[in-house]
């Protein structure tokens, strides 16, 4: 029987715990479900201090599902609600709001909602906020508070602070421009921005 030297197995070692540990590092890209209409990633980069959503903006039928997924941890898909931390209403009025709670993570790395009351939708990453991190779905046909009230109307009904980079990016989503599109990217000069990252 051959001797086993320590740099062999030290080797051998190695490679059975590489073995166990590498499988959980591995991020496998989940599968849209068949009956979503449209797909989100939720993209940053780093260097840029950006996070976004990508497309941000999106047009879908009523009674249609959207399917978010992220393989970076820390992010949420909110809806613009009283309900989600005081924040003024940018979705129609009779809709049900959204909470994705965190996803990114092992456990959860998807969300997914079926919109179906028509109008438009804005939401938000509440880590992100500050970001500017927002999108926009518009269900059918634009409408409801989202397209009768500017970003930050809030303001004189003491809700949440709508950040400036949130207010910069839903002007640049234009409902119509979804409408006839279909998918709307995020300007890349809003992706790829000089330091500060702001100009705040």
């Amino acid at each position: 029987m051959r001797q086993i030297g320590r740099r062999e197995l030290l080797k051998i070692g190695g490679i059975g715990v590489m073995g166990l540990v590498l499988p959980g590092w591995q991020r496998r890209r989940p599968t849209a479900p068949a009956d979503a209409a449209a797909v989100i990633q939720v993209g940053n980069n780093y260097i840029g201090g950006q996070w976004f959503f990508d497309p941000a903006g999106v047009y879908i039928q009523k009674g249609q599902k959207v399917f978010w997924t992220s393989s970076k941890w820390g992010a949420t898909v909110t809806a613009f609600h009283p309900s989600n931390s005081n924040h003024e209403l940018r979705i129609p009025e009779n809709a049900k709001p959204f909470d994705s709670g965190i996803i990114g993570d092992s456990y959860k790395n998807t969300f997914e909602w079926q919109f179906d009351v028509e109008g438009t939708y804005d939401y938000f990453s509440r880590n992100h906020e500050s970001m500017g991190m927002v999108g926009r779905i518009v269900v059918g046909a634009p409408g409801g508070p989202a397209e009768k009230c500017p970003p930050g109307y809030g303001d004189k009904e003491g809700r949440a602070l709508v950040f400036p980079d949130e207010i910069k990016v839903l002007n640049a989503l234009s409902s119509q421009e979804i409408v006839a599109k279909k998918r709307l990217a995020l300007p890349k000069n809003f992706i790829f921005r000089a330091w500060p990252y702001s100009d705040r």
